[in-house]
């Protein structure tokens, strides 16, 4: 589940009253709606076509679109908090639509990996989790064959947070900050912690917009 990625020690949306999942999941609900509504004439299957009628030996291509979109995304914590808010909306609102594979693609994270491929739920991953170390293998369930991200990259979100001292009062801090509950003030480490809160978001955005379409339908 994308509610489980965030590591507790990096969620900080629990310390505060606003923008429970609740919220999340009214707001799915509306884009999900408009989606499908935009979607209605484009003559879209409503299940995914089944392996047979696929190349087996075929190369699986992401496109420029998505891989500029999974690149950035697994730059998060190092990019510029208007940066971030844009990619993430981006792929909130692609992860809305009702076509099956983008469903699949997108938002199932079991979604089995060929070599050297990666889904959304795999760059979560790949940002927020360590395989060596947490699973006792370099090789997980979600970020099999991913060979897209450079080794330091693996669990970058808790080792960089274990190097600043006091690193969860600050990211609290920072919250409160985009919240504009507290006046804005120069620290170090801003953009790292801003990535962290964009990350929590956009992993409840996700898991709602996921509820609220339910499973896709199986193949014909």
């Amino acid at each position: 589940s994308f509610l489980c990625l965030v590591p507790e020690e990096a969620k900080t949306s629990s310390c505060m009253e606003e923008g429970g999942y609740d919220t999340y999941v009214h707001d799915a609900l509306a884009m999900v709606q408009a989606c499908r509504a935009s979607a209605a004439p484009w003559g879209w299957p409503s299940s995914p076509r089944p392996l047979d009628s696929c190349q087996p030996g075929a190369a699986f291509y992401e496109g420029h679109f998505l891989k500029v979109l999974f690149d950035r995304l697994s730059r998060i914590l190092d990019q510029p908090y208007s940066l971030n808010l844009q990619v993430t909306s981006v792929l909130s609102h692609l992860a809305a639509f009702p076509h099956p594979h983008l469903h699949e693609y997108l938002l199932d994270p079991y979604l089995n990996l060929a070599p050297g491929c990666r889904s959304l739920f795999s760059v979560l991953v790949r940002v927020m989790v360590s395989p060596v170390g947490v699973w006792g293998h370099g090789d997980t369930p979600w970020a099999r064959g991913d060979s897209f991200l450079p080794p330091q990259v693996i669990g970058d979100l808790m080792q960089r947070l274990q190097r600043v001292p006091l690193s969860r009062a600050k990211l609290l801090l920072v919250r409160q900050q985009l919240l504009g509950l507290v006046p804005g003030e120069q620290m170090d480490h801003t953009v790292l912690f801003k990535g962290v809160v964009v990350l929590e978001e956009f992993c409840k955005e996700l898991a709602a917009i996921a509820l609220v379409k339910g499973p896709p339908e199986g193949p014909p």
